[in-house]
């Protein structure tokens, strides 16, 4: 196994494995490992199918099931197509445009840990996926300002049916929502991250609107700065897994005449 690292803040390129196979113990104890150290694992030239992906996910616990756009990918599902064109006779889902950073199901009381994105086609140019070290940028904080972050818990909202990749200006009460530490320990490593993100942190508990708003975009500016983050620019038959709860990810825009399609 060769391993590549692809920014100073965050993410390994692992070369050398053949996920259309079974691997070994030993050898996804190291991927698991770097995955960990890394947060971002990209694995490039795969030739993936469902069951293929499902496996390897599958290595990292149990597989939970789609619980946005389900009107789409259907119920009890586990795979869902980011896509701009139909799968399989069904639309894709978060189909163009830009996406703000954000952390998958912080809305809801348990996330999913990791998340895996299978390239399959994918536009000339655009629509890359940035990948940013919440972990790292907390650690960047002045230890004042993590003072002020103890005990502080914020309410993240995704409003799926009218704002799913940019936040809205309106906060839509019936939206999944759940508050969580605005500083999260990493389940397996203890490390602090923050767990703020553009697209679905909508406000700090007890603190009034105007001085949270303010605490929430510094929060925001600071850890998107380009110190923490890194560009993934798509080929076919990527495979990358993703750390949820110590990165954010967000996309940037592409030609939407162009097709992109990611499992």
């Amino acid at each position: 196994m060769e391993k590549i690292l692809l920014s100073d803040s965050i993410g390994l390129e692992i070369r050398c494995v053949d996920l259309s196979r079974e691997i070994p113990n030993d050898l996804w104890n190291e991927i698991h490992l770097a995955w960990l150290e890394h947060k971002v694992i990209v694995l490039r030239n795969q030739n993936l199918s469902d069951e293929d992906q499902l496996r390897f996910a599958r290595s990292f616990g149990e597989l939970q099931t789609v619980r946005t756009a389900t009107d789409i990918v259907g119920e009890n599902q586990s795979i869902m197509h980011v896509a701009n064109r139909p799968v399989g006779g069904k639309p894709g889902i978060l189909p163009d445009g830009e996406m703000q950073f954000h952390n998958d199901q912080s809305y809801y009381e348990c996330p999913c840990k990791a998340t895996t994105l299978y390239s399959i086609k994918i536009p000339d140019e655009g629509g890359n996926t940035l990948f940013l070290n919440t972990a790292k940028a907390y650690a960047a904080l002045p230890m004042e300002d993590k003072v002020k972050l103890r005990g502080l818990h914020v309410l993240n909202v995704y409003d799926y049916g009218k704002n799913p990749t940019v936040k809205g200006e309106k906060y839509n009460p019936d939206a999944p929502n759940f508050s969580h530490p605005i500083v999260i320990k990493h389940p397996e490593t203890g490390e602090p991250a923050l767990f703020t993100s553009r697209l679905m942190s909508h406000h700090i508990e007890g603190m009034c609107d105007e001085q949270g708003d303010v605490l929430l975009k510094s929060l925001f500016d600071h850890a998107e700065d380009s110190a923490f983050i890194y560009e993934h620019i798509w080929q076919v038959g990527d495979l990358v897994l993703w750390d949820n709860f110590s990165c954010q990810h967000a996309r940037t825009y592409f030609d939407p005449d162009k097709t992109r399609i990611l499992r």
